[in-house]
């Protein structure tokens, strides 16, 4: 089962192409997370990382919580060109 995706940021602020492919790239992490297997240092290490990817010109900046089994976009950056 993938990790909920929950936004702190205002999506509808920034264009629709960029939009769409932010939310696609964070349900393929939301995925991919599921197949980290429960014992790796992997989750010790995320309890208090902070991550971050670059989409169509936006920094999106998100934390893992394990223990509700979510992902926090927590921060939404234009890059400058």
């Amino acid at each position: 089962m993938a990790y909920m995706v929950n936004y702190s940021v205002d999506l509808e602020t920034i264009p629709d192409q960029a939009r769409q492919e932010i939310r696609r790239t964070m349900q393929q992490i939301s995925e991919a997370v599921t197949t980290v297997p429960a014992a790796s240092p992997f989750w010790s290490s995320m309890k208090e990382s902070l991550l971050q990817i670059d989409v169509e010109g936006w920094r999106v900046v998100y934390r893992i919580d394990v223990a509700r089994q979510q992902i926090a976009v927590i921060e939404l950056h234009q890059l400058r060109k």
